[in-house]
């Protein structure tokens, strides 16, 4: 089982769009994919239109959770929504707190990729879905301010990993919201080429309405519309992440 967070430290950058579409590519692909919601924005949740009675907030606090079916080969722990900030607190007084996500799902198994769909801070939730990951893919959108994004996401990792005896790796950064038409997307996007040197995606995610519109259908792009570029650029992503796993 490989387990994997998609993460970075400013918004906006495409996450939760990587998140559900990587993780319904991979289970259209044949492969057993759990997505869990870190985020008290319920984004993941809110696509694929489903709620848990238990959700994150049980998970850390009891060991106890809904795993919900979304679609086939595909299933959903939702995060709870506000009550998750709460949970932050409560954990941050407890034993081993940064690895409260890692013992809850220790015995987990019939799971071929776990995705932790982070959220754009600096909380323990986010540092127990990295303690938890074995890699992190990390979407930088075509402005500099995401790539310090990056940057600031990878040091955080460096600082957890000196301090824990499992290393969490980087699988690759992901160029997001890419525009041909702009000097600003091809600048960008060869200065982190140039700075993130093998650790970047061949896979570029390009700007697409498709995109933005699937999740008000409550659906992933390869649903939506699976003749957009979205798709196409999703599925590679797919295509990639499967050899990587």
């Amino acid at each position: 089982m490989r387990k994997l967070a998609v993460i970075t430290s400013k918004g906006g950058t495409g996450k939760t769009t990587t998140a559900v579409n990587l993780a319904h590519g991979l289970a259209l692909c044949g492969m057993k994919v759990l997505v869990i919601d870190c985020d008290p924005q319920r984004n993941v949740a809110l696509t694929f239109d489903v709620e848990g009675k238990r959700t994150l907030c049980d998970l850390l606090q009891y060991g106890n959770v809904d795993v919900i079916e979304a679609r086939k080969n595909l299933f959903v722990i939702d995060s709870g929504g506000r009550d998750l900030a709460e949970i932050e607190m409560v954990l941050a007084s407890r034993t081993s707190r940064e690895r409260r996500l890692e013992m809850a799902l220790a015995n987990l198994k019939g799971c071929d990729v776990v995705i932790c769909d982070c959220s754009p801070t600096v909380n323990l939730i986010n540092i127990n879905a990295i303690v938890y990951a074995d890699q992190v893919i990390i979407p930088v959108s075509m402005d500099y301010l995401a790539q310090a994004g990056a940057r600031q996401t990878m040091q955080i990792i460096d600082e957890i990993n000196e301090h824990s005896t499992r290393k969490t790796g980087i699988m690759g950064i992901l160029p997001t919201f890419y525009d041909a038409r702009t000097r600003l997307s091809h600048d960008v996007l060869g200065s982190m080429r140039e700075r993130f040197d093998g650790l970047m995606f061949k896979s570029v995610i390009r700007v697409n309405t498709s995109l933005r519109e699937a999740p008000s259908f409550n659906q992933t792009i390869f649903e939506y519309s699976p003749m957009s570029r979205g798709a196409f650029d999703y599925y590679q992503l797919t295509e990639e992440v499967l050899n990587r796993v």
